[in-house]
């Protein structure tokens, strides 16, 4: 009896001992607030209204809500110059113009350090410093140098939103692959990864993850920064090692050692032989972003494959800034690259450009020619331009509308002239039908003899050409006057033009059919060949809501036949009256 009391106590001491250490770890780990800058906000604020008046109102309220504030973990470290840090992600931190820091005090209480700056930032790796001030005086987190191994233990800490806003959370797992080789995350020549299973989720980015080591004093060492989840499989979360973090921090930020150009540009040839457009990210600078960043959103959104679409969204929903770089990453990865071509440098040549000095660099890809110009940001080679990567043309009316929104939201002048900037931006024309599906249905009468028939039609849609099936019932007078009700089932093409102004949807139009004629009646003597064609054209007006787009429209249809009697060809006339509806929004 008395050693199953020892083996209870034994077994509740090591609950209370957890108990305590992950409690006392909210004294290292800390909620992250990135502060835009007010060129940001302007920016930001400028592309929610351009894609407001695109249609694109989802991705319009991604940058509403990112504006109000987002938020990821990071934690205390003691640098390699003995100064305090909070490590967290680069897409936590790395864009913003300063962060606030707050802990989570055991007592319920809050200390908060604001307006911090953000002293070092990595694409290559997604890690940023946060300085602390000289004053600050808490112990900070140590850094593991054992080697992890398959099976072991690993525990997670952060704050990840619940209900919005975040809530200190603390879990265990086990590291499934210590060194796992992701090359759409991080170049394994970079670093490996730590797979695991600890509990991951939104918010937790930055914060560290852990192993038990009963001799550092807050029971805990940090063996990696968790950074990604794998959102296909359960439980599969990524972290970057420490060892990478130490390394980089040491190289890049300590000692200030810069990456040569010939090694970034050879880094950059790799990304674009590969697979994953995605690996081109770290390429793109700052400037590119604010540059360019609208155009090249809006081309994946129309154009882009459905793989890339996906994938520039899911990032734009957590970080428009991040959306508007992986837009441009695959716009560069896609003017640049080339199946059957090797790409290579031309020419690489020392120049200033819009107050920019860097370099002119032109990339050869067969006979075709791509020049770019590269400048240092945060310690590395980065595009600021490249052919065929226009730049966002803005108005000064629309700028002076935006700048008039960043007041207070609960100024009733700052409603207002939101409200007025957005009538003024939607007021813009844009050639773009946002929409990937349309289904319409409508009343169909033939202009000679007024007979009565309908048209149903179903069809993919792309900028200017959309295809897809059409069904319509046609009454036709044959070579033998017989009178024969029909119905055709075929493909149909149409080309267009589609306005955009506002709200609205304004799509003239041309249509080419072609397919197989049935009579109505079974029973009938059917004088008709086996086949119909048809053209036709009008115009559509859509209504432009979130992910749909009620529309009518009107067209003329001449329907071919060809009369088995006397050999002609018939003609039938018909106005179209109709009414749809698109959606699928891209």
């Amino acid at each position: 009896m008395l050693k199953i009391k020892k083996a209870l106590l034994t077994v509740a001491l090591v609950f209370l001992s957890c108990s305590i250490w992950a409690q006392n770890l909210r004294n290292y780990v800390c909620i992250v607030r990135g502060n835009l800058s007010q060129e940001n906000k302007e920016f930001l604020t400028d592309l929610e209204d351009a894609l407001e008046s695109y249609g694109h109102s989802r991705y319009a309220k991604y940058i509403d809500s990112f504006l109000t504030g987002t938020f990821g973990s990071g934690f205390v470290w003691y640098g390699p110059d003995s100064k305090p840090y909070i490590v967290t992600n680069r897409h936590v931190a790395g864009g913003y113009e300063s962060a606030d820091i707050t802990f989570e005090n055991a007592d319920g209480s809050v200390t908060e350090f604001k307006d911090l700056k953000i002293v070092f930032s990595d694409s290559d790796v997604d890690i940023a410093l946060i300085e602390l001030p000289s004053s600050f005086n808490r112990a900070g987190l140590l850094f593991t140098s054992k080697k992890l191994t398959d099976g072991e233990d690993v525990f997670s800490a952060g704050f990840p939103g619940l209900g919005g806003e975040p809530g200190w959370q603390f879990g265990k797992g086990i590291v499934s692959n210590s060194s796992a080789r992701i090359k759409d995350l991080i170049d394994p020549e970079l670093s490996t990864l730590i797979q695991h299973t600890a509990q991951v989720d939104g918010g937790n980015s930055g914060g560290p993850l852990l192993i038990k080591d009963a001799n550092a004093k807050a029971g805990y060492r940090v063996c990696g920064v968790n950074t990604w989840t794998a959102v296909a499989r359960q439980n599969t979360n990524f972290a970057i090692p420490v060892s990478t973090i130490d390394s980089i921090v040491k190289t890049r930020y300590i000692k200030k050692t810069s990456v040569s150009f010939d090694a970034r540009s050879a880094a950059f040839l790799k990304a674009i032989k590969g697979d994953d457009y995605s690996a081109v990210v770290p390429f793109i600078s700052n400037d590119m972003v604010s540059k360019s960043g609208e155009t090249a959103l809006k081309e994946v959104l129309t154009k882009a494959p459905s793989a890339v679409y996906s994938s520039v969204s899911a990032v734009f929903v957590a970080n428009p800034i991040e959306g508007l770089r992986y837009a441009l990453a695959y716009k560069v990865y896609s003017t640049v690259r080339s199946d059957n071509e090797t790409t290579e440098i031309k020419s690489a040549v020392d120049e200033t450009k819009d107050s920019k000095t860097g370099k002119s660099v032109a990339f050869a890809t067969g006979d075709v020619t791509i020049n770019s110009f590269w400048i240092e940001e945060q310690g590395t080679w980065k595009i600021f331009s490249a052919d065929g990567i226009k730049a966002a043309t803005k108005k000064d009316s629309k700028k002076q509308n935006s700048s008039q929104k960043k007041t207070s939201s609960k100024d009733s002048s700052t409603d207002s002239s939101k409200d007025e900037s957005k009538k003024s931006s939607s007021s813009s024309v844009t050639i773009e039908d946002p929409y990937m599906i349309s289904v319409a249905g409508g009343f169909s009468m033939n202009i000679k003899d007024s007979s009565a028939g309908f048209e149903i039609t179903a069809l993919y849609r792309s900028e200017y050409f959309s295809f897809g099936a059409c069904i319509m019932k046609d009454v036709v007078v044959t070579g033998s006057s017989y009178e024969i009700k029909v119905m055709d089932y075929g493909p149909m093409l149409t080309l267009s033009i589609p306005i955009k102004t506002g709200n609205f949807l304004i799509v003239p139009f041309a249509e080419g059919k072609l397919g197989i004629v049935m009579p109505d009646d079974k029973d009938l003597i059917f004088d008709l060949g086996a086949f119909y064609s048809g053209i036709g054209g009008g115009i559509e007006v859509a209504y432009c809501l979130d992910s749909i787009a009620p529309y009518v429209g009107v067209k003329y249809n001449a329907t071919f036949y060809n009369d088995d009697y006397s050999g002609k060809t018939l003609t039938t006339n018909h106005l179209v009256i109709f009414a749809g509806i698109r959606f699928f929004s891209y």
